[in-house]
């Protein structure tokens, strides 16, 4: 990850890039005060600690998810301050998260600025049965992602390629994501806690096809 060391807290709207050549994501999560990468680190490196979920230091708070090669969104979202960790769990070719190959990082987050809450262009709800999504419009736009649920919700936002079904875009993820790609990954954010919203800001084009995803939830199509 190339980024800040040190970024102001509260409302951030912070800049995802993909310039590598493969997929990648951008989990997040927060460290205990007193808790450095040096323990991130030692807990990834052994096998046996990752089969017992996160340790109780490391709060995950949602990142960005899977974003494809040569792809750009920004996310604004309210940061408290502390030290926070960045890392990459989806496979290499050689089979191993990106982790093991470094893609771990920590950042802090300073005092709180005077920045307020953006107004988006729509508002995009989760709900306990499904995605509420209004009419979007094509270009550059800023969507509230709100979780208007009673559990945290996951907004993973792909576009399938032309004849593509997503049957098949789920296989290919299930797969490791080899072999030619069957969708454009657009990231949007890991979980968001009830009653709380982040903003992403995306380009969204006339001819393509959409899908927001949530484990707990059906998968929802739609166009702009």
């Amino acid at each position: 990850y190339v980024m800040p060391e040190r970024i102001e807290g509260g409302f951030v709207t912070m800049e995802f890039t993909n310039t590598g050549d493969e997929l990648h994501e951008y989990a997040l999560a927060r460290l205990d005060p007193g808790k450095t990468r040096a323990d991130v680190k030692a807990f990834l490196a052994d096998p046996k600690s990752l089969e017992g979920g996160p340790p109780d230091w490391l709060t995950d708070i949602g990142g960005v998810p899977t974003l494809s090669q040569g792809e750009a969104i920004s996310i604004t979202r309210d940061l408290d301050p502390g030290t926070y960790v960045m890392l990459c769990f989806v496979p290499a070719p050689d089979s191993r998260p990106h982790i093991a190959h470094g893609m771990v990082t920590t950042f802090e987050v300073g005092a709180r600025g005077d920045a307020e809450p953006p107004e988006p262009d729509a508002v995009i709800s989760a709900t306990d049965d499904g995605f509420d999504i209004p009419e979007l419009e094509a270009g550059e736009q800023m969507i509230e992602l709100r979780n208007a649920a009673t559990a945290p919700r996951e907004f993973y936002l792909y576009s399938p390629n032309p004849g593509v079904s997503l049957p098949e875009v789920e296989e290919w993820g299930e797969g490791g994501f080899k072999g030619e790609p069957r969708a454009r990954f657009l990231g949007a954010m890991q979980s968001i806690p009830p009653g709380e919203s982040v903003y992403l800001t995306v380009e969204l084009d006339a001819e393509a096809r959409y899908v927001l995803f949530d484990e707990d939830l059906r998968e929802t199509e739609f166009s702009v």
